[in-house]
């Protein structure tokens, strides 16, 4: 096997002077390197990735870590954002690696420094009280937070303003004469619950003849949207939901009440999780240039801009 000891004495110099000119650590005339790389190609040398980047304490590798919870399925907006997000690393000369699905013993072994061989990392869906935030906080890796921190932090974060999306949509549909609403959120846990159901009440609030209801799901998932719709199911009601899935649930309970009941609601999802015609209303939330953003956002950190940046987006439409 070829080693940089054969690409050293091919051109007559030493092994230090092969490996300064493959990773620019230490500078090597533009005649010498391209002789160097010329060596390399003709006696077919593959440098070590690994090796070359971890001598600099750098691997060019960052994360994305799509959400804490193993239980939670692949989200149809992961794709846009994976992409969004891979893109705009490779652009920087930069690789992606995607994490999903993984406990939480194994997102804190993947938070701590020289475990794993990312330079900085993209974390979705801060909780109230997230571990995983403290730990950043605490090892120092450059990371930006996609969503809202509960408590100021020294870290970055992008988000949607989801207080003015949530208002956005009861104030639409009040518009339209609905005055019975219900807000079926997310977990409690979540920071984007806090938002959501600070914009539904400081729009609803303020109207007089509108009956609210805020309720909050255990879990994305069609059970959920059956179980939080089903003392709220009668004509009149407007429910603003989470997500598609949980829309998908509220949809098949209200089918199963009757037509009545069906043709009476209307139903507002605050997230789409497919891609076919659904029939209710969605909110579509713009997740690549959320993904560029946030990746952009670390990038810049890992090159040197170290001031947190708190960026409250509007990449949506209703």
């Amino acid at each position: 096997m070829v080693t940089i000891n054969d690409v050293a004495k091919k051109c007559g110099v030493a092994k230090s002077t092969v490996s300064n000119a493959l990773t620019g650590k230490k500078y090597v005339s533009p005649e010498l390197t391209e002789r160097i790389r010329a060596a390399c190609k003709e006696l077919d040398f593959q440098p070590n990735f690994y090796a070359s980047t971890l001598s600099r304490g750098e691997t060019n590798i960052v994360a994305l870590v799509l959400e804490e919870d193993s239980r939670v399925k692949f989200r149809g907006f992961y794709a846009d954002l994976i992409v969004s997000c891979l893109r705009t690393a490779a652009a920087r000369g930069r690789h992606l690696l995607v994490y999903s699905g993984l406990d939480k013993n194994s997102v804190f072994t993947m938070l701590k420094r020289d475990k794993a061989p990312i330079d900085g990392a993209i974390v979705m869906t801060p909780l109230v009280d997230d571990a995983r935030i403290s730990q950043l906080e605490k090892e120092r890796i450059p990371c930006v937070i996609i969503g809202r921190p509960a408590k100021e932090v020294s870290i970055s974060y992008v988000d949607i303003n989801n207080v003015k999306l949530v208002g956005d949509v009861a104030e639409r549909l009040y518009a339209r004469g609905f005055k019975r609403f219900c807000l079926i959120n997310s977990e409690r846990s979540k920071t984007i619950s806090i938002d959501r159901a600070r914009g539904f009440s400081h729009v609803l609030n303020r109207k007089g003849d509108a009956e609210t209801h805020i309720v909050y799901s255990a879990e994305s998932s069609e059970a959920e949207g059956r179980r939080c719709a089903a003392p709220f199911l009668e004509p009149g009601t407007a429910f603003i939901v989470s997500d598609g899935t949980v829309a998908r649930g509220v949809y098949e309970s209200a089918k199963e009440a009757g037509e009545e009941v069906l043709s009476g609601i209307h139903i507002y999802s605050l997230g789409e999780d497919v891609s076919a015609d659904v029939p209710w209303e969605y909110a579509r939330q713009d997740y690549v240039k959320l993904g560029t953003l946030a990746t952009e956002t670390l990038l810049n950190e890992i090159d040197g801009d170290h001031e947190p940046k708190q960026i409250c987006t509007e990449y949506y439409t209703v």
